[in-house]
């Protein structure tokens, strides 16, 4: 008798990736046309920071990797933890183009800061549970972890650059 087939075959992926391809050029688009990336060059930066411009780059290709785990964990999770990957990996998804939204949208570092620590403990918690369900969907969910981590760090050091009246004002 034939295996049952589980999950999502590769037009599925193919949707997905098309999905977040979409979600990662809209923000681009609004980062533009708003004025974000103008706002965003204005501000104090550690001399280490990358530009924004390769930052807007690599942030087009990050939703990839979370895009491809999502899939892979939709097909080789636990049965029972399936759809609770399935929901922890899209919230980060949403989650990452919120704290998007909220950096560019207020325009205030040490909210973005606190956008950006709320999901750097977001992604560790997603990413620990789904690499138990797992393994190689786990995998994938550290390269967006590492961009967090990364985001986490460049964001304290903005805020701390140019919002001198925040809790890190006095570092």
């Amino acid at each position: 008798m034939a295996e049952k087939r589980h999950g999502p075959g590769v037009i599925t992926l193919l949707v997905y990736l098309i999905g977040a391809a979409s979600l990662a050029g809209g923000l681009s688009g609004w980062l533009h046309a708003t004025g974000a990336m103008e706002w965003a060059r204005t501000l104090d930066a550690p001399n280490w920071a990358p530009s924004f411009a390769l930052m807007n780059i690599i942030g087009l290709f990050i939703p990839i990797f979370i895009i491809i785990a999502l899939w892979i964990a939709q097909r080789s999770g636990r049965d029972g933890m399936r759809l609770l990957c399935t929901l922890l990996i899209a919230l980060l998804l949403a989650g990452m183009a919120m704290q998007i939204c909220v950096f560019f949208g207020s325009r205030d570092p040490a909210l973005g800061f606190l956008a950006a620590m709320a999901m750097w403990v977001y992604a560790l918690f997603a990413t620990g549970i789904v690499g138990r369900a797992s393994s190689p969907a786990g995998v994938l969910l550290w390269v967006p972890f590492g961009w967090l981590t990364l985001l986490l760090v460049l964001g304290f050091e903005l805020m701390r650059l140019n919002a001198p009246g925040t809790f890190a004002g006095g570092l």
